[in-house]
């Protein structure tokens, strides 16, 4: 894949946590979703660990969830 920002091609790996990975509007301070619009960047609560890609020159890193 390529860097959407630079065009550049983009480092194929995965993103690793001790808890969930996941996506909010706002920062709750838990390490779990807590609002009703958070998305989980993986299938279940635990060790996630979704495939993403990385470019370092923009450090980006873009993932499907």
């Amino acid at each position: 894949m390529n860097c959407p920002y630079c065009g550049k091609a983009m480092e194929e790996g995965f993103l690793s946590s001790k808890s969930p990975v996941f996506w909010s509007e706002e920062v709750s301070g838990l390490p779990v979703p807590t609002q009703r619009g958070d998305v989980l960047l993986g299938k279940a609560l635990g060790l996630l660990r979704p495939k993403a890609c990385l470019c370092r020159d923009c450090r980006t890193v873009i993932t499907k969830y």
